[in-house]
């Protein structure tokens, strides 16, 4: 065994630890909120645990639109406070983690009978850069009609009147949440996947103390104990409030939104588009060789384990594509794969479903049990941060400010773009007898970022099996993963790790047996293990492509 904080076959170990220490934080959430926390308190200090019941970013922090917004469609209700710290933050969280949030040009076409002309989408673009401290070389450019259709030709002429055109940044959502645990991991924090609170333990007071603990790998019980119990489970949050006392006064609604992936030659958009329809923003983004689309917005109240692509939902996006773009003729068979996701809004008794808030908040129960709720993935870093001065205000401390403003992210030793393309280069250089291509290992470097080069070792131990090489490749990819990453699962590795559910189908199909294979080996499953692992990924590839009616 080796010391590896964050591998999967170090868990006993965690597990140890999580039961015989008292830790000053106890956190429960594994998305980017809960993780962002972890890390804001390890590094004040404080002796830190954060359990998730099942992967990191396995809720709504892998099911976003995979953006790192600046705040832009905030200015629509003139929430000047959140426009500055979200475009702030944006830059932050870019410096942090250079290999994993790109800047995109957006383009923001002028559509008629919408809310933006030529004069107020200057004002609000103007008024954006300021607030947001858009560096100069990103501050935004407005275009007339005819420049606009030069630049992008599929747009339909009879509805777009002019565009501005603006910097957002790209993310990899669930390799971002993943990477806040994984730095809070190597600085001391003992975290832990799959791992689910089930009950609150308290003192003669009624005060929490510990939480209860089953472990899903080993089928072990434990016991964690803690100063502060957090609760940042997301859209689960009152799932966990339930277990300590009857929710009351502010609760959460869940807003469903999903995206659609079509192969890029079906959607290949010159670039990034965010565009209105009938009043609801749509990002079009493409990604190497796919372009993605959403997001749709709507109540919801069913299954939060089991969140399907609803058909009817998929058709209006199409909908909303055939209006802007009315050349292409897309339909529900060029879509190649889809995710559904919920974010939890909060309401509160007394208040109507209009009153719903969007912005996150801090209540406790008279338990001692601290909830935060709301937000979104740009400000994980100031969530972390409240959440940290709300309890050193509880203690009667003196407020201090984050210090993870300047903390780079676990493989994200990297100061600029060049810098990025130069590691690249290198390794390509030092690895050339694994004949890999250039841009393979640029892509491995977006991905895994400096820590790059242990991967490229793990495909160096598998390069004298007797594999082709993509069968090399990814089953290295697997082993780095689990030692690495705490990769326990094949929908972690697939889906989270990769991203190849959702943009790259054909090669989970192609690698299921063997990567399924491989874990059996690494992970020592018996037969019914490895069968339900199988049974669950082929459901996960079903639902990718499956709509509800």
């Amino acid at each position: 065994m080796n010391s590896n904080t964050f591998s999967t076959l170090n868990r006993d170990l965690l597990l140890n630890q999580l039961e015989e220490e008292t830790f000053d934080i106890l956190v429960i959430g594994g998305g980017i909120t809960g993780s962002g926390i972890a890390l804001d308190a390890i590094t004040r200090g404080l002796k830190v645990a954060l359990v998730e019941r099942y992967d990191f970013a396995s809720g709504t922090s892998s099911r976003s639109g995979k953006l790192i917004h600046g705040g832009l469609k905030y200015l629509q209700n003139f929430d000047i406070p959140v426009v500055k710290e979200t475009g702030r933050e944006r830059d932050i969280v870019y410096k942090n983690a250079r290999h994993l949030v790109y800047p995109i040009k957006m383009n923001f076409p002028i559509i008629k009978k919408e809310s933006y002309n030529l004069v107020t989408l200057k004002a609000g673009l103007t008024l954006y850069d300021r607030l947001a401290g858009v560096k100069k070389e990103e501050r935004h450019t407005i275009y007339g009609k005819k420049n606009t259709l030069e630049n992008e030709p599929l747009f339909n002429s009879k509805l777009v009147q002019g565009s501005g055109v603006y910097v957002e940044y790209r993310t990899d959502d669930s390799r971002l949440t993943m990477e806040v645990a994984k730095t809070a991991a190597e600085k001391g924090a003992t975290i832990l996947n799959y791992a689910e609170m089930t009950d609150f333990l308290k003192d003669a007071n009624n005060q929490v103390k510990g939480i209860v603990v089953k472990d899903h790998i080993d089928n072990k019980t434990i016991t964690i104990r803690a100063k502060h119990i957090v609760n940042a489970a997301g859209p689960w949050v009152d799932k966990v409030r339930e277990k300590d006392r009857p929710v009351t006064g502010k609760y959460m609604v869940l807003a469903k939104g999903i995206h659609i992936v079509f192969d890029y030659h079906s959607l290949p958009v010159n670039s990034s588009i965010y565009f209105q329809h009938k009043g609801r923003m749509i990002a079009v983004i493409p990604v190497g060789n796919r372009t993605y689309v959403g997001s749709t917005e709507s109540l919801y109240t069913e299954n939060m384990d089991n969140i399907m692509v609803n058909k009817s939902e998929v058709e209006y996006l199409l909908g909303c594509l055939h209006d802007m773009f009315p050349t292409l003729n897309l339909n529900i068979h060029d879509v190649i794969s889809s995710w559904a996701g919920i974010r939890p809004l909060i309401g509160e008794d007394g208040k109507s479903p209009s009153e719903l808030s969007r912005h996150d908040e801090i209540f406790e129960s008279d338990t001692g049990l601290i909830t935060i709720a709301g937000g979104k993935l740009t400000g994980y870093r100031k969530m972390a941060e409240r959440i940290l001065q709300y309890i050193e205000k509880k203690e009667k401390k003196a407020i201090t400010p984050s210090k993870t403003d300047h903390i780079k992210l676990s493989g994200a030793q990297f100061n600029s773009a060049e810098d990025i393309t130069s590691l690249t280069t290198l390794l390509h250089g030092r690895y050339i007898e694994l004949n890999l291509a250039e841009e393979e290992i640029y892509q491995y470097v977006l991905r895994y970022g400096s820590n790059t080069e242990k991967l490229l070792q793990t495909i160096s131990e598998y390069n004298a099996k007797d594999l082709n090489l993509e069968e090399r490749n990814i089953l290295a990819e697997l082993a780095y993963t689990i030692d690495n990453e705490m990769v326990a699962s094949l929908s972690d590795f697939y889906d989270r790790r990769t991203s190849y559910l959702l943009f790259d189908l054909d090669k989970v199909k192609r690698s299921l047996e063997i990567i399924t294979s491989e874990m059996s080996t690494i992970l020592r499953w018996d037969n019914k293990k490895r069968e339900e692992e199988n049974r669950a990924m082929q459901y996960l590839i079903k639902r990718t492509l499956s709509f509800k009616d």
